[in-house]
């Protein structure tokens, strides 16, 4: 490994990397109502500022960030901000994923344009961008099947306009990944790539259920995996990789504390682990230069184990050649 090895970002979501300014100059312009008016007195509304178990208490600091997305314009302009700060940051390459209905929701958008938005802003973009990205639609559990069915028809039209898989994300306790084995046969039949949450808010069970329902190139989180042997042993040779998200991991609880984060245990085992900021502004404006940090200050992991992380990356991608 003589040569530098590219940053890349596997795991990062568009509704969790809204620049707060972005989040007060729209909402001063459309009259939406915010908490605080600065940057610096919004931080303690939309950072997670204390570890926190369930999901769904996490929902009102996104609220703050989604309000925004006021029309499909701004969902445009959004996205291209955040491939401008993925670039400034230093990034070879981004997978940025979003959910259809989420950004939609608040102001009674249609998905379809939402999603049409996020593509046409990540075409201009890259067409002078030396990032190379590509786009995940989120097909959002917590909604049900029913309303993800109309989040994988969105990826489906819009599949050669930036978008090149699906990922499953929202409420993994109360929707296991049975509930949507249809719809990821769908995606699969159709030439989507796939990743999917899983072993976050649910244990190793689900991790399996997963794996045998879903049959994803990616995991995401998975961190429950370590507590049964057979499901790392089943990652590991069918080839599966990990997209980790310590910092996320911590504040969600899904691990007690960062030292006990399970990425090196991951890397010895064989398997494909990588690292991710997940939801950078609701982390403290988390970049990928911090949590190769805390992965090396913090967990632990040695110069070796993180070379490998960042080749597993590249590995990972689902168009990054």
């Amino acid at each position: 490994m003589d040569e530098i090895p590219p940053m890349i970002d596997l795991h990062r979501h568009l509704e969790g990397a809204v620049r707060l300014d972005t989040v007060i100059s729209i909402s001063r312009l459309h009259q939406l109502p915010l908490p605080a008016w600065t940057v610096e007195a919004l931080q303690p509304y939309v950072w997670i500022q204390k570890p926190t178990s369930d999901i769904l208490l996490l929902l009102p600091k996104f609220d703050i960030l989604r309000q925004v997305f006021v029309n499909e314009s701004v969902c445009r302009q959004i996205t291209m901000e955040c491939l401008q700060d993925a670039e400034d940051q230093g990034l070879d390459y981004l997978e940025l994923r979003f959910s259809p209905l989420f950004m939609a929701e608040l102001h009674k958008l249609d998905p379809f344009s939402v999603t049409a938005a996020v593509c046409e802003g990540w075409q201009e973009f890259s067409r002078n961008s030396k990032l190379r990205s590509n786009l995940l639609v989120i097909l959002s559990r917590t909604y049900g099947a029913e309303a993800c069915a109309v989040e994988l028809e969105c990826g489906l039209r819009y599949q050669n306009a930036g978008i090149c898989g699906i990922d499953l994300a929202g409420d993994e306790a109360r929707h296991p990944a049975s509930e949507f084995e249809i719809l990821f046969n769908k995606a699969r039949s159709a030439g989507l790539k796939i990743t999917a949450h899983a072993g976050e808010f649910a244990g190793a069970d689900s991790v399996r259920e997963t794996i045998e329902t879903l049959k994803p190139d990616r995991l995401g989180h998975a961190v429950h995996a370590i507590d049964d042997p057979s499901v790392m042993d089943l990652i590991c040779n069918e080839g599966i990789a990990i997209e980790c998200c310590p910092t996320s991991n911590v504040l969600t609880t899904a691990v007690s504390k960062m030292e006990d984060h399970p990425l090196p245990l991951f890397l010895r085992h064989g398997i494909l682990a990588t690292i991710n900021t997940d939801d950078p502004s609701l982390m403290g404006n988390l970049t990928l230069q911090d949590e190769y940090r805390n992965v090396r200050e913090v967990i632990g992991c040695s110069e070796d184990e993180i070379d490998q992380a960042l080749y597993n990356a590249a590995k990972a991608a689902f168009d990054f050649v």
